[in-house]
């Protein structure tokens, strides 16, 4: 097996993500053309945030960022900044929440007080005013089968020789 590059992991990570969060394979390049999926080495700082805010108000695509920590490097750290009406969300720690059937996997910010974001058919980022739990506790199950299937459609995109192109303008934070 060919060793991948850090660019083409990223970019079957993205498709993992893609895969994931829209409900379906084979939708990746759509996905990333509706979403701002960023992959970055570190959170983003306040000036970055008001960037990402002017870019979702300009053209309504959400931001998604996702970076990973020297203490928890298996656990992705999940950003979102998104539009619901007229408001802009600015969501700093997300997890991701799966459903029992496993069909439909929602943003849900950490707090569990603002709801949580999904994405429907046409990948339209949609805000639902209810979190599916009240606490982390309550939402354990959901949020194990979410990032358990992220590594399984990893792996299996690995095993397939599954090979993700980087959208045109990568970005990183």
């Amino acid at each position: 097996m060919t060793k991948l590059s850090d660019q083409q992991l990223a970019a079957n990570y993205m498709g993992a993500v893609a895969h994931l969060l829209g409900g379906a394979p084979g939708r990746h390049l759509e996905f990333i053309d509706k979403v701002e999926l960023i992959l970055s080495g570190s959170e983003p700082h306040a000036l970055r945030l008001m960037q990402f805010t002017k870019s979702v108000r300009e053209t309504g695509r959400p931001v998604i960022w996702i970076h990973h920590t020297k203490e928890t490097p298996q656990i992705p750290q999940i950003g979102l900044v998104a539009q619901a009406g007229a408001q802009v969300h600015v969501i700093e720690n997300c997890m991701l929440w799966s459903t029992p059937n496993g069909l439909t996997t929602r943003l849900v910010p950490d707090n569990f007080r603002t709801g949580a974001f999904e994405f429907d058919d046409q990948l339209r980022l949609n805000h639902r005013s209810k979190a599916p739990a009240r606490s982390i506790q309550g939402a354990r199950a959901g949020i194990v089968r979410a990032y358990r299937r992220l590594l399984q459609l990893e792996q299996e995109q690995l095993e397939r020789g599954e090979a993700f192109a980087l959208p045109q303008l990568a970005k990183a934070a």
